[in-house]
């Protein structure tokens, strides 16, 4: 099997100059950094082609639902391959379910089908909230958009933080579609072991904390073995929801790790 490239996500990094994120993606031998359509925007899309470039990182492009056009209109200044989308607007309080569905689908394609965009593939994250949140709502809109360059951002620990077994039984629903991997891992907190000096994330399964791929209640182990049977060499994107302070080292971390079990080159 083929390694997957290996990415980070520089929206853990709102605080860093986007020279600096792209350092780090650098150092970390990534081969590619995932930024925010905000971010883009606010450095100006030839600073990002400039930093990336000359780092020989490739750029994929993250947003929202609400955002997609103008994820695109990046992705093709940019020569983006992928899209990264999270939901915050397929379903509508005004649209039943099927109505919803039949909107998001038609703008998917509008888009997909668009001159310029046959480069570009959509994925979708699984979220911790909203209607990503259960993957039997995320197959529903794939299967409604209907395309092959449109599938999902699969993110194990995401199923965790919702209180979803994310492998094997997310992963069973969703594996055909899978195109790209965010990578992190939690377990709860545990404020004696732990501390009290941990970002604490509130989720529906309960307070959680980022700790080191591998340590956590994911089973990345099991994951990595379906993976690299499954044939998968999409990318896998470095996201830990640690402090400031502790990112860079966590990313590391993680980088070693996932360099260690083979699903990363």
């Amino acid at each position: 099997m083929a390694r997957s490239p290996l990415g980070i996500n520089g929206g853990e990094y709102p605080h860093w100059p986007l020279g600096k994120i792209c350092d780090l993606a650098a150092e970390l031998k990534a081969r590619f950094v995932e930024l925010s359509v905000g971010r883009i925007t606010q450095a100006g899309v030839d600073a990002v082609r400039r930093e990336a470039s000359s780092r020989d990182l490739t750029v994929h492009v993250n947003g929202a639902t609400s955002e997609l056009s103008q994820a695109f209109a990046a992705a093709q200044a940019l020569g983006a391959p992928y899209i990264v989308v999270f939901d915050d607007a397929v379903e509508r309080p005004e649209r039943s379910r099927a109505e919803s569905l039949a909107g998001f689908r038609d703008t998917a394609r509008d888009l997909l089908e668009r001159p310029g965009h046959a480069h570009v593939r959509v994925a979708m994250e699984n979220s911790v909230i909203r209607f990503t949140r259960q993957p039997e709502d995320l197959l529903a809109i794939v299967q409604a958009v209907g395309h092959a360059r449109f599938g999902v951002n699969y993110d194990p620990d995401n199923y965790y933080n919702a209180g979803i077994e994310g492998f094997p039984y997310a992963y069973e629903l969703l594996r055909a579609h899978v195109l790209h991997i965010h990578a992190k891992d939690s377990t709860r907190w545990i404020p004696a072991l732990h501390g009290d000096r941990k970002r604490v994330l509130h989720r529906a399964g309960g307070n959680v904390v980022c700790v080191p791929i591998g340590s956590g209640a994911v089973n990345w182990t099991g994951l990595a073995d379906r993976l690299r049977a499954d044939g998968y060499g999409g990318p896998i994107s470095l996201e830990p929801h640690n402090l400031p302070e502790e990112m860079a080292p966590g990313m590391a971390a993680d980088a070693a790790y996932l360099r260690r079990i083979g699903l990363v080159s």
